[in-house]
C-alpha cells in the first residue's frame, strides 16, 4: 500500500514525557523521530556549533544577548567575530520552520516541539498532539533526571513554562496550550506514558487512515 508522506507533531510540557511518546510512536509507525536533528541541520546551514544555538530554542533572547549580538554585528573592534552571522530569534525560528517544512514535504516523520503544530498547519496530512502532565508528576520526572531539589525543580518548571509561552506567543501570536490547535490532548500523568502512546497511535492511525500495525 502506497502511503503519502504524513507528519505527527508533538508539543509538550517539560517533564510530561513528550520525547518518550514521540520516540515510541515513531517506532510503532515505522517513521523517523526528529528532535535535535532539526537543530543540527540549522547549525550546519549557519556553519555554527549546535551548542551555540541549543539554549535559544523555544525561548526569547535576553536583553544582553540581543545587545551582544548587535555589538558583534556593528562594532569593528570585535574583529573576526563581526564576520559571523548570529541569527535573531525570528531568523532562527524561520530557519527551523523551513527545515521542518522541507522534510515534511518529502517524507513522513514525528517532530518534537519547535512549534510543529503551527509550522505544519497547512500540511494536508498531519496529526498534532499535545502532551501535558500534572505538576507533581512533572516534579518527580525532572527530579529523577536532574537530581534537583523540589524548589529548584519548581523554579525550572516555572521558568520553562513562561519562556516557552512567551516565545511561541511572540513568534506565532498564539497560546500553544489552546486545545483547539491539536487533534489530541493527553495528560500523561492520568493515563501513564505508555497509555499516552497508545492514544496517540490510535489518533494518528484514525485520522490518517493508516493500516493497523
Amino acid at each position: 500500500m502506497d502511503i503519502k508522506p504524513y507528519s505527527v507533531t508533538i508539543s509538550h510540557q517539560l517533564g510530561s514525557g513528550g520525547a518518550y511518546l514521540g520516540e515510541k510512536l515513531a517506532g510503532r509507525l515505522g517513521i523517523p523521530f526528529l528532535d535535535r536533528d532539526i537543530l543540527e541541520e540549522v547549525a550546519r546551514q549557519l556553519n555554527l556549533a549546535e551548542a551555540e544555538l541549543a539554549d535559544r530554542e523555544e525561548r526569547l533572547s535576553s536583553f544582553w544577548q540581543n545587545f551582544t549580538r548587535l555589538a558583534i554585528l556593528t562594532d569593528p573592534a570585535y574583529g573576526l567575530a563581526a564576520q559571523r552571522y548570529l541569527p535573531s530569534d525570528s531568523d532562527l525560528f524561520d530557519l527551523e520552520c523551513a527545515t521542518i517544512q522541507r522534510i515534511a514535504e518529502k517524507s513522513s516523520a514525528v517532530f518534537l516541539g519547535r512549534c510543529g503544530y503551527y509550522v505544519l498547519r497547512n500540511h494536508p496530512r498531519r496529526v498534532c498532539i499535545l502532551v501535558t502532565a500534572e505538576q507533581p508528576a512533572r516534579i518527580k520526572r525532572l527530579h529523577e533526571l536532574y537530581k534537583l531539589s523540589e524548589a529548584e525543580t519548581l523554579d525550572l518548571i516555572k521558568t520553562n513554562d513562561q519562556e516557552r509561552a512567551n516565545y511561541i506567543r511572540t513568534l506565532t501570536k498564539q497560546n500553544w496550550l489552546d486545545a483547539r490547535h491539536y487533534d489530541l490532548c493527553v495528560n500523561s500523568s492520568a493515563v501513564g506514558w505508555d497509555g499516552a502512546v497508545d492514544l496517540a497511535e490510535k489518533c494518528a492511525r484514525a485520522k490518517l487512515q493508516l493500516p493497523i500495525g
